[in-house]
């Protein structure tokens, strides 16, 4: 299993992919840990403060469950420094849990190249998206998003705990029924509304000119 990023989305996701007996985890992130994190990454505490979020999140996995390899380090993912983990060892999935849409259409395009199965979230305010790709078979995230639409001041989008928390979950949710055979989020995006507490499930089609179906 790789996790890109361990930020809002990727604490709840690496806690209950441990929690789950996962056998193996390897995170990438190249963040230091902030008080201001604090509020949605619940993977961490104030004693932690200034260090590298790689290291904590390390640490507390392997106190949360023994029996799982926490592989853990600090990079900044780009289509080159990827190609070396890609090269490391086989994984089964790549799982996008970063803040930003030009990491996510990174991810995104190595799962397909790579025959990975891929889940992918996003999040702003009260509201988010999932969804899961099975290269060769599904749609994947560029045939729902064609482009990268990246605010101008390249701030993080403004987000409240809570939201966050309830995407990582889902993601960790959809890694585990794919690997159990169950139904899940292929050829669908889940749009969560927490303000009117709305989950609505759209279909999508597989875009024929994307390069997910050369």
């Amino acid at each position: 299993m790789l996790q890109i990023g361990t930020g809002g989305l990727g604490s709840p996701f690496a806690l209950y992919l441990t929690a789950a007996g996962v056998g193996e985890l390897t995170i990438i992130d190249n963040d230091i840990l902030d008080i201001s994190n604090l509020q949605r990454q619940i993977l961490y505490n104030e004693t932690q403060i200034g260090e590298a979020k790689v290291k904590s999140a390390k640490s507390i996995l392997n106190k949360l469950n023994s029996d799982v390899k926490v592989n853990a380090y600090r990079d900044y993912v780009d289509e080159n420094s990827i190609k070396k983990y890609l090269k490391e060892k086989h994984y089964d999935f790549i799982v996008d849990c970063s803040d930003n849409f030009k990491t996510k259409f990174l991810v995104n395009q190595i799962a397909i190249k790579n025959n990975l199965k891929c889940v992918i979230a996003g999040i702003k305010d009260f509201y988010g998206q999932i969804i899961t790709i099975n290269p060769k078979i599904s749609a994947c995230y560029h045939c729902v998003f064609s482009s990268i639409e990246t605010p101008s001041d390249k701030s993080p989008l403004p987000v409240i705990g809570v939201t966050p928390g309830i995407l990582g979950t889902l993601e960790a949710l959809e890694v585990i029924k794919t690997t159990l055979g169950l139904p899940n989020l292929e050829n669908k995006i889940l749009m969560v509304n927490l303000i009117d507490l709305r989950f609505n499930i759209v279909d999508i089609i597989k875009n024929e000119k994307c390069f997910c179906s050369q």
